[in-house]
């Protein structure tokens, strides 16, 4: 028999809130760090098979409102956790899925001379890696932890020359180039205004920087913003230390009755 983690006391008490009043919560996750370990490169991550069925189990005791907010694209989620039939935003809510309409893609893609400064950047150095996200840019240095400081400093350096309405967001072993306007809170913020999510306390579970600006939208609105533990947030006081217990967590609300 397969043991679960046991949860930290604020994490045990948050599902024990959800599971007595359903109705009143919102749920949202984040998915590399936060539902799967961290893998060396995002293509190797590996998905526990039974995860769709808990985050479909755990969407259909909240009525619908348990959303993804992810980095990656939403091809990418589908291809990991697609049969969950999760509601999702990707790319750092550049796109979105909705039961009720069809896929929002993204509409442009990086300009052609970010792309030909950030090939060079990373051509420099063996140990980078670029992932080309369509709008989004993002220079993995996990096979060159000590690249990190000058990595930010040359594509910082580089959207100033070209003026590009264009920000950067470090997360963990990545730096990405991501359009202004854009993020993880942007896509909370999206969510909360539609059925089922609209009037419902906002819980989301990150484990980056990026997931930060969820936190903050997620708090504003009297919810709450669970971190897990990880190269980013290490004060020993996260809800969460690892994705285990976020799937734990997760398997103890699926108990409960679908509403």
């Amino acid at each position: 028999m397969l043991l679960m983690p046991t949860l930290g006391a604020m994490a045990a008490d948050v599902a024990r809130r959800v599971l007595a009043e359903p109705d009143r919560y919102a749920l949202y996750s984040d998915f590399d760090g936060t539902l799967v370990e961290i893998a060396l490169r995002p293509e190797d991550v590996l998905v526990p098979p039974d995860l769709p069925m808990r985050l479909a189990r755990v969407r259909a005791m909240l009525g619908g409102a348990f959303a993804l907010i992810t980095g990656r694209s939403l091809r990418e989620i589908e291809a990991h956790v697609g049969d969950a039939g999760l509601e999702a935003s990707g790319l750092h809510g550049i796109e979105f899925r909705f039961d009720d309409e069809a896929a929002r893609a993204p509409a442009r893609e990086a300009p052609h001379h970010l792309i030909a400064e950030v090939v060079g950047i990373v051509a420099a150095d063996p140990g980078l890696r670029l992932e080309h996200k369509g709008p989004i840019l993002a220079v993995h240095y996990r096979e060159a932890p000590a690249a990190g400081g000058r990595v930010k400093i040359a594509l910082e350096q580089a959207v100033a020359a070209l003026r590009l309405p264009y920000h950067l967001k470090e997360g963990r072993a990545v730096v990405e180039i991501i359009p202004n306007g854009t993020s993880k809170g942007t896509a909370l913020a999206d969510f909360m205004r539609r059925t089922p999510y609209v009037g419902r306390i906002p819980i989301m579970i990150g484990d980056d920087r990026a997931d930060e600006d969820a936190f903050a939208v997620a708090e504003a609105a009297g919810g709450l913003g669970l971190k897990v533990a990880g190269e980013h947030f290490r004060g020993g006081d996260e809800p969460f230390r690892n994705p285990g217990e976020v799937r734990a967590f997760l398997a103890l609300i699926a108990a409960g009755p679908a509403r």
